[in-house]
């Protein structure tokens, strides 16, 4: 689990500039990239906390498991 939370940030880093477009931005505030596949600024807000959720989940387990 803390591999886990470990990937998902710089894999939503990539899908984020993977996916963005800044030829045919509108304005610059808009990206463009977050139409294709939804993953913009908040995604990757959303991304970290869900990572640091998952790696702290996986810590605890981790100290559980030691205990026994």
């Amino acid at each position: 689990m803390q591999l886990a939370g470990l990937f998902i940030l710089p894999a939503a880093i990539v899908l984020q500039l993977i996916f963005d477009d800044p030829d045919n931005n509108q304005s610059e505030l808009e990206r463009t990239g977050q139409d294709v596949f939804g993953f913009g600024v908040d995604g990757l807000l959303v991304a970290m906390i869900f990572g640091v959720c998952v790696f702290y989940a996986g810590r605890v387990l981790e100290g559980y498991a030691s205990q026994q």
